[in-house]
This record gives structure tokens, C-alpha cells and sequence, in this order.
């Protein structure tokens, strides 16, 4: 299914370039092992699981090196050099919460836990400090549209006639035209990302019936099926034919019906606009005749 759509820009400012407030420590998509830091060494967990990737060793543990990454981005500024014996222990806390990301203005289409940071020094926390780690990167708006609007399968028109296809239609006397009521209706659909809800809904909006001599009508719904009893005003969807279609190939029109589809959609509720637009066409043919009259002589 491909949309059409017409580049509007996103009417909420939401996108916000994330500052992460410490680089040392990121959070993968998947969990990375824990107790691993990139390198060599590993991450003192001090009674829990880490589940980020450092970067850098850690101090006081096998394989450090004398001067450490992890103690200069962490404790330097406010403890003092490294010494040995030291160690940095990192920690996940909670998850930011709607507040917190708005307050620090990181991207609400991704995901954030604070991480707590802990300087031992001679057996006890010299200083400790949270900062904010990106769990899931954040996502274009459009991206997370366009995810949504892609589960949306507007279905092919099915065209149906009185006098039916199967038959012939003739000059002069009107042709009913619809689809199925069930195919004409709004479809929905919601993606997520962080705290951010995208919704799009598919809508027809119009079905245009080309109907094979030149002609043709524009119908604002599904048309009305014929049944038994209704007059000729019944119906809003319908076609009259001048000609016949002996001179055509077959003996019949190459006819078509197209319904468009209009794409909306909603960042948390709040409207956006149309963003696209797709149309469905199925042919068909028509045999058309003329009524023949009958003269009797007085």
C-alpha cells in the first residue's frame, strides 16, 4: 500500500535533540550482559545487576589500567585524582517519568531510566550523583505515522450495478451503482513510542464510477443497494447511459470505479491534519442496449 503524502510539518514541537548529561554509560536496544564493560575490566555492581555498556575499565578491578576513564568522567571533579583502591559503581534507578522528560527536554518518543553514580573511596561513598541514560532512541514523528498507517488495509473497491453486471443495463433508464457498506467506514490504528501515542485513521472520502462512454459520477458515499419497491429516487449513486454498447469490443463499456481514502492523524490526541491520500480502483464491464419498441397495426 503506498500513501501519498503531502509533507505537512508536525503542527507539536516534540523533537528535541537528546544531550545525554554523562556519555560514559548508554543503554543498547537489546540489555547488554551484565557486569561488562567494553574493553577489558567490568562495573562493580555492588549487589545489582547493570545492564548498560561502560565505556572504559573499572578502577580497583582485575585488568585496570593505574589511571582510569570511568574515575575522571564520574569522581575526578569532585573527589580528587584515582587512587588505588578506588572504585566507581554504576547503577540503574528508575525510569524518567512524563515530568522529568518534559523538565529536562529530551525527545518523548524515546525511552530514559536515571542511572545513579556512586565513588567508593576507602570503603565508603565518597560522592554519588544521577544522571539521565537513553534506553530507546528517540523516533521521527513520521516514522512512528507512517509505522501505524502501514497496518491500515483499505480494501478494494467490489462493484455492484441493478441492472447487475451479469445482465444489461439500458439507454436511458438509470443504472443504481454501490459498494458494500461494510468497505465504507473509518479505519484505525495506534503506535507508541516512549510517551508518545501516534494515531492515524484511513476514511473514504469519494467514489468515482468512470463508466466506459465518456462519461461518469462522483458519489459522496456507497451508493444504495436496489432492492424491490424503491423508486428511481432512491438512491444518491447512479448513472444513465445515452448510447449503447454494440460498437464497443465485447459488445460491452471498460468501466471503473475508484474510491479515495484520506490518511488523518494525532500525536496524543492532539490533531495533526491529513497527511496522504490513496485510491483503490477495480474495473469492470458494462453491456448497455437499447429498448426496442414494438408497433402494432390498427
Amino acid at each position: 500500500m503506498r500513501v501519498r503524502t503531502n509533507g505537512a510539518g508536525v503542527a507539536l514541537g516534540l523533537t528535541v535533540a537528546l544531550a545525554m548529561v554523562v556519555p560514559a554509560v548508554t543503554l543498547a536496544a537489546a540489555p547488554a550482559l551484565a557486569n561488562h564493560c567494553s574493553g577489558e575490566g567490568r562495573i562493580d555492581q555492588r549487589g545489582g545487576d547493570v545492564f548498560g555498556e561502560c565505556h572504559g575499565r573499572t578502577p580497583g578491578q582485575p585488568g585496570s589500567g593505574s589511571v582510569d576513564r570511568l574515575w575522571e568522567i564520574h569522581c575526578a571533579r569532585v573527589v580528587g585524582e584515582f587512587l588505588d583502591g578506588d572504585e566507581v559503581e554504576l547503577y540503574p534507578s528508575d525510569p524518567l517519568t512524563e515530568g522529568d522528560i518534559a523538565y529536562v527536554g529530551f525527545d518523548p518518543t524515546g525511552e530514559y531510566w536515571w542511572w545513579g553514580a556512586n565513588c567508593w573511596r576507602d570503603g565508603w561513598v565518597a560522592y554519588s550523583y544521577e544522571f539521565a541514560v537513553e534506553v530507546t532512541p528517540p523516533v521521527p514523528l513520521e516514522v512512528i505515522r507512517d509505522v501505524a498507517s502501514a497496518r491500515l488495509e483499505p480494501p478494494l473497491p467490489v462493484p455492484e450495478t441493478s441492472p447487475p453486471l451479469a445482465r444489461q443495463a439500458f439507454v436511458r433508464v438509470p443504472t443504481w451503482l454501490w459498494l458494500d457498506p461494510a468497505d465504507w467506514g473509518l479505519l484505525e490504528a495506534s503506535e507508541t513510542r516512549g510517551l508518545t501515542t501516534v494515531t492515524v485513521w484511513a476514511t473514504p472520502t469519494h467514489a468515482r464510477w468512470v463508466m466506459g462512454d465518456g462519461g461518469g459520477v462522483t458519489c459522496l458515499g456507497p451508493g444504495v443497494e436496489w432492492v424491490s419497491g424503491l423508486g428511481e429516487n432512491g438512491t444518491d449513486c447512479s448513472y444513465t447511459y445515452l448510447h449503447s454498447s454494440y460498437d464497443h469490443p465485447g459488445g460491452r463499456f471498460s468501466a471503473r470505479v475508484t474510491v479515495s481514502w484520506e490518511f488523518e492523524w494525532w500525536i496524543n490526541d492532539t490533531y495533526q491534519g491529513v497527511f496522504g491520500t490513496l485510491d483503490l480502483s477495480t474495473p469492470f464491464v458494462v453491456a448497455v442496449g437499447e429498448i426496442q419498441a414494438v408497433e402494432t397495426g390498427g
